[in-house]
């Protein structure tokens, strides 16, 4: 049974998702998950630096930017409200543990944050709340705070899983 919810749904543009990670092979491997969504979901670009990403958002237009907070030397943490400024939504992607550094990006404008050892199911249903919350306002401080807290639980819950084993 098809429902107004699911055919809206279907009617919707994919969700458009610039990739930033300083790893070739990262980068093709995100690609390949997130063409495997369409019709939900397609790339409009990669860029492997930070004058890469901003230069892409201007030009690519992306609802989502999906990007690890180091890029080779290069720490982006800083340059996060730069980028979140075209309008995009940001989803880090990281493998640093640190909750410090999740709070630290989520303040300066990331919508979520995603370890790189989680599920790709987790990576791509953080794109999709991203693209949601794309035009809330991020600096809501109650939501901000409720949604950082949900995301030190479900990063807490995946490092006691997998410590465990």
């Amino acid at each position: 049974m098809t429902t107004e919810a699911s055919l809206n749904k279907r009617e919707q543009p994919p969700i458009r998702v610039l990739l930033v990670d300083d790893h070739e092979h990262v980068l093709w491997g995100l690609s390949k998950l997130i063409e495997g969504e369409t019709p939900r979901m397609t790339v409009t670009g990669t860029a492997r630096t930070m004058a890469q990403a901003l230069a892409a958002v201007g030009e690519k237009r992306p609802d989502v930017v999906v990007l690890d907070l180091f890029l080779g030397r290069e720490n982006s943490l800083d340059r996060l409200p730069a980028l979140g400024a075209s309008g995009a939504a940001l989803v880090v992607l990281t493998g640093a543990r640190d909750a410090e550094i999740h709070r630290r990006a989520m303040q300066r404008g990331a919508r979520t944050v995603v370890l790189k050892e989680e599920p790709a199911e987790v990576l791509l249903h953080e794109i999709e709340r991203a693209a949601e919350w794309r035009n809330a306002p991020p600096d809501n401080a109650a939501g901000q705070q409720d949604c950082q807290s949900a995301v030190q639980a479900r990063i807490a819950g995946f490092i006691s899983s997998t410590t465990r084993r």
